[in-house]
């Protein structure tokens, strides 16, 4: 009877020992993974929130049943707790989606269609839409010089520099690459030299020569903003505001900080920068390539709008050269680039942007339908989720359409 007693005894130390150290270790392992990566807990804690914050979406009367199913993945999947999503068919139909809350999650504001969102590099497409227009016009060609338009033909310390066209710069083929030297639009804390001081293009140097390589470049797209004060003889925010009449609509330019009627930016998925990022970049220097604001139904409507203008399109850009059309952002025309996974699927053309806590896409399909989606989060670091997202609105248009 005593041994048993001694037996049962043992037996309690030894789960209350095993008992004490899995609570140790697991206490351990969770300090360590909070002080390694404090915003772990935060993103995990997004796998639980997501399936709840999808179902507040809401559509506009008639709304196909495909975009409220398309919100929902994209909020699952891209990482925003709150959302814009608006289609245009291609006779001219506006449907729109909104996910969320514009003050926090689960607050006390819903998002509504005209809750402000930044664009981000989607702001390349209005651009290029823009400068498209003055050719129409006959006020700039695609084959006009950069250093032409800006007087800036003498003492070229590189001469490719002088073969630079607006058609290059439309296309990211001017001939810097941003991914083997610093983006000079976006270094903390210093000012960029474009526009302020366009003279020093005189003096930088092309890794390849125009025309012949792709590479995304910010500061192409600032000298195409110069490039349309000299066409116009407008300051480029004033110009841009007068075509496209954004006092009419929620479309503005941002100075850096948050408007009034911005949505909450979630920055979780962010690895370095915090929400307070737009005191480290001169935004007026970025109002051509990364500086609009406004709507998903209020863009959507601007580039439904110039498909129907020509004889120029931002669809007419060469987005067949070498490139690879399989791979996201790689094979570029003029604002929009072209993926396509193979020959036989429907190519989309995309514009995509990112700033810190906000993400955003412009796809229009070869029937002329225009999707707008506006996020106010980011995807996971190290995720394949925006060409899962786009592949799952290729997939829905395919439907859609037949």
């Amino acid at each position: 009877m005593v041994i048993n007693r001694n037996n049962a005894q043992k037996k309690s130390r030894s789960k209350d020992f095993f008992l004490i150290f899995a609570l140790v270790t697991l206490v351990t392992g969770i300090s360590h993974f909070v002080i390694t990566n404090p915003l772990g807990p935060s993103r995990l804690f997004y796998y639980i929130e997501a399936p709840l914050i999808q179902w507040s979406t809401r559509c506009s009367s008639g709304a196909p049943d495909w975009l409220s199913g398309l919100q929902r993945f994209a909020t699952r999947n891209m990482g925003a707790p709150a959302s814009q999503l608006a289609f245009i068919t291609p006779e001219g139909q506006l449907h729109h989606c909104e996910t969320g809350w514009k003050d926090s999650i689960f607050g006390d504001k819903p998002l509504q269609p005209d809750t402000r969102f930044r664009f981000a590099s989607t702001t390349k497409t209005v651009s290029a839409i823009a400068v498209i227009d003055l050719i129409n016009q006959g006020a700039l060609s695609l084959d006009d010089k950069i250093v032409d338009i800006l007087s800036l033909t003498d003492n070229l310390k590189d001469s490719k520099v002088g073969d630079i066209t607006v058609g290059h710069l439309l296309s990211h083929r001017a001939g810097w690459d941003r991914r083997l030297t610093q983006d000079a639009m976006f270094m903390m804390d210093v000012k960029p030299w474009c526009p302020y001081s366009p003279e020093t293009l005189t003096q930088t140097s092309l890794l390849t020569a125009p025309g012949e390589a792709e590479a995304y470049s910010n500061a192409g797209y600032c000298l195409l903003g110069l490039a349309i004060e000299k066409a116009t003889g407008e300051p480029f925010r004033e110009y841009m505001s007068e075509h496209f009449a954004f006092p009419a609509s929620s479309l503005a330019f941002i100075d850096g900080p948050y408007m009034v009627d911005e949505v909450v930016y979630d920055t979780r998925n962010e690895n370095f920068y915090t929400k307070n990022y737009f005191k480290n970049f001169d935004f007026n220097a970025l109002s051509s390539s990364a500086g609009l604001s406004g709507s998903a139904s209020d863009l959507a409507i601007l580039v439904k709008k110039s498909l129907e203008n020509g004889p120029l399109t931002i669809l007419d850009g060469d987005m067949n050269n070498t490139c690879d059309p399989s791979v996201i952002q790689e094979c570029y025309g003029f604002g929009v680039y072209r993926y396509q996974l193979t020959p036989e699927t429907m190519p989309l053309f995309i514009h995509g942007g990112k700033l810190p806590g906000a993400t955003s896409a412009v796809i229009v399909d070869p029937r002329g339908g225009v999707l707008v989606w506006l996020g106010a989060g980011a995807i996971r670091p190290g995720s394949s989720s925006l060409q899962e997202f786009y592949d799952y609105i290729r997939e829905d248009l395919v439907r859609y359409y037949q």
